[in-house]
């Protein structure tokens, strides 16, 4: 988390402007975050926009504490992936006041380059905009960002350069008001110009943009097509989390018609979210089990003899009986075992969902209810209590030496639009975890929410948490002097 202590705030007796430093772990977090975009273009723009984002968030509510505006917040963070997929710059709002960032790596920043978008889509224009000169390339503490000055919307819309090649309004830095005193003491006032309403856009229109726009060989859609028509569509939130999905090849499932605002979590849903992690090296956890021949400690499935009661001798249909007798097991282990194992029958089989909704709904232990729910998924995947399951291995090296251990997420529906987050890290071919081994839990703003260290005779480590639909949080696992990060949208 970025530190107070780190800032350089600028001095309004001279002309030096403000540099920030970028905290080695939001440039780490912003990384991550960065591979969910659909090609190199749209991943360093999303990393570049990330990595500057924290500094400057917790700058700015330093220099407004005390003053009467509201703290600072990200413009449509709940989708701000689907922006940074087509456009560079990040909007900040205080209040009815909007800030436009707009970063660049350029050794030598010689003008402020501003996406048409944040100038001429009404609901998207601002009253400020900020170049950013960032640096990622240093060591620790070397990684930095510069504010060199602003401009108003006015201003670039009466003096800026407009680009029809690039679709970018632009003005010299030396063009530039350097103070930002100046913008504290101007917020609040209208300072820019008269936009043109957009056009209207038929349904028809956006599902063909939607198709054509949605093309991977595409590296900016925003270019291809007349600016009022892509504006209409990027300005349409809907449209725009769409082409974001269609992209990355994330399906969704519509909403019910009787309210189509409140997305209704299925099994669907949540197997398919799951899934979108596949490519990233996760699978469920089942397979990572069979393929390494590792074992949760608490999932006994794994002992000799399971077989007799998976399939209770010519069918798995005669082990029925003996499972459903082992969920009601005042021993923990064997109701762990009985659920996995019920998990493994021919699917729909009506007297194993019935058992394993009725555990659900009984169980107080929180392992039983996880593995309940995820055999429930197996055997009737679009019941509303099903769960599902995956897990990737992590591999820390170090010289000569690998640590592999089994970071595993759970996900169980809740209510419309919750999801209960069941996180476990296992050892991998060993009974305790590595010595020191850290775990780290982050939100999407990089404050952490759950850290543990294992000790000589930690088995496991694991926490669950809720959250809603679309939100997304980080995980770290460190060991010595290496560590590794993934990022999961619930």
């Amino acid at each position: 988390m970025f530190q107070l202590s780190q800032l350089q705030p600028f001095d309004s007796e001279n002309s030096h402007l403000l540099r920030l430093t970028i905290n080695k772990a939001d440039q780490e977090i912003a990384w991550q975050q960065a591979q969910h975009h659909s090609n190199p273009i749209s991943r360093y723009n999303a990393y570049l926009n990330g990595a500057c984002l924290n500094a400057i968030l917790n700058w700015l509510s330093e220099w407004l504490a005390g003053e009467a505006f509201p703290q600072p917040s990200v413009w449509h963070s709940q989708d701000i992936s689907s922006i940074w997929e087509v456009v560079n710059g990040t909007a900040i709002q205080i209040g009815d006041t909007r800030l436009v960032l707009i970063p660049s790596d350029e050794g030598d920043l010689e003008e402020l380059c501003v996406p048409q978008e944040w100038v001429d889509i009404p609901n998207w224009s601002a009253d400020y905009y900020l170049p950013v000169q960032v640096n990622l390339d240093g060591d620790e503490d070397e990684c930095w960002m510069e504010v060199c000055g602003f401009a108003t919307h006015r201003q670039l819309k009466n003096e800026g350069t407009y680009s029809a090649g690039d679709r970018t309004y632009a003005l010299p830095t030396k063009e530039l008001t350097q103070s930002l005193v100046v913008m504290q003491i101007t917020l609040g006032l209208n300072l820019q110009a008269e936009v043109s309403p957009l056009p209207s856009l038929s349904e028809l229109n956006a599902t063909e943009l939607l198709q054509n726009l949605g093309n991977l060989s595409v590296y900016s859609p925003r270019l291809i097509v007349p600016f009022e028509q892509w504006a209409s569509f990027l300005a349409n939130d809907e449209c725009r989390q769409q082409l974001y999905n269609q992209r990355l090849g994330i399906i969704q499932k519509p909403a019910v018609a009787a309210a189509p605002s409140v997305m209704i979590q299925s099994q669907a849903n949540l197997l398919q979210r799951a899934k979108n992690y596949f490519q990233a090296g996760w699978q469920m956890t089942d397979e990572i089990i069979e393929k390494l021949g590792i074992f949760d400690p608490n999932l006994v499935s794994a002992i000799a003899g399971s077989d007799a009661y998976r399939y209770g001798g010519s069918s798995s249909q005669k082990g029925i009986p003996t499972l459903l007798d082992l969920l009601h097991d005042r021993n923990k282990g064997n109701q762990l075992r009985a659920a996995d194992l019920l998990g493994r029958v021919e699917p729909g089989n009506a007297e194993a969902i019935s058992a394993l909704t009725n555990l659900l709904k009984t169980t107080k232990d929180d392992d039983v209810r996880c593995q309940a729910a995820v055999s429930l998924g197996k055997l009737d995947p679009k019941n509303s209590a099903a769960g599902v399951r995956i897990g990737k291995i992590i591999e820390l090296t170090i010289r000569l030496d690998t640590v592999r251990v089994l970071l595993e997420i759970t996900l169980l529906p809740e209510g419309s639009d919750q999801t209960n987050v069941y996180l476990r890290v296992f050892p991998v071919r060993s009974k305790t975890l590595p010595l020191n081994l850290e775990v780290v839990v982050l939100d999407e703003d990089g404050e952490v929410l759950w850290e543990e260290q294992a000790d000589s005779d930690t088995n496991r480590f694991q926490n669950d948490f809720t959250g809603t639909i679309g939100d997304y949080f980080h995980v770290k696992v460190a060991y010595q002097e290496v560590s590794i990060t993934e990022d999961f949208t619930i």
